[in-house]
């Protein structure tokens, strides 16, 4: 499981590379560097956390479809996923050819910290949530139950409350100001799929109904 996990964070950290520096068409553009090293060195800090701590949600984790079935909703979000991701890069990477990097250096450093900050909320939310697989399912054969501590004491969605942050850290660190459009257009699909999610909780998991209730909001406290 673990040598899987890093053949993925390879495969997508070359991919990353790809989107970026061809656009670009340089490869003297640290930023991108640095955010793929970050990307490296987190997954790698993550999936041996995992491997240790939590072998069977690792396992969901390096599933394409967490290792069961695909449900409607996750077809079409893991169609259109991928779409927007790419258009993001490659978009942010012409941008580099185009222009010089924005935002200064405090302004990509903060973008390098909200990354990281977007990993720390994910192995604080496996820390609790060991049924937190890529793809929307009811674990029955697990025993899945409600999670309701840590950071889902917070909001329902901690994991797309980080993802959030990651994306729009990504065009900080990499100096974008295209890249912010896109950064909505991704939160707003994360948003779908978190009301979508929440459909399929409230119906087929004991207790979800009553979470909710007790938990108001879903990505940002005070907000939505």
């Amino acid at each position: 499981m673990l040598g899987r996990a890093l053949l993925q964070t390879a495969v997508i950290a070359v991919l990353f590379g790809l989107m970026l520096f061809l656009p670009a068409g340089r490869l003297d553009w640290w930023q991108a560097w640095a955010f793929i090293a970050l990307f490296v060195v987190s997954s790698i800090a993550m999936a041996a956390g995992l491997a240790r701590t939590d072998p069977a949600l690792l396992r969901e984790r390096t599933s394409v479809s967490g290792g069961r079935g695909l449900r409607p909703l996750d077809r079409v979000f893991f169609a259109l996923l991928p779409i927007g991701i790419v258009g993001w890069f490659v978009g942010m990477g012409w941008e580099a050819r185009l222009h010089a990097p924005a935002w200064g250096l405090c302004g990509q450093a903060l973008g390098g910290a909200m990354q990281a900050a977007c990993m720390w909320v994910a192995w604080v939310t496996f820390r609790v949530n060991s049924f937190a697989a890529p793809a929307v399912q009811v674990q029955s054969d697990r025993a899945q139950e409600v999670i309701q501590t840590g950071p889902y004491a917070l909001v329902r969605h901690p994991m797309y409350a980080g993802a959030v942050l990651w994306m729009l850290g990504t065009p900080l660190l990499l100096g974008s100001r295209w890249g912010f459009a896109g950064s909505v257009l991704l939160i707003l699909l994360v948003a779908a799929r978190a009301v979508g999610e929440e459909k399929v909780l409230a119906a087929e998991l004991a207790g979800y109904d009553a979470y909710r209730r007790k938990v108001r909001f879903r990505l940002l406290p005070g907000v939505w």
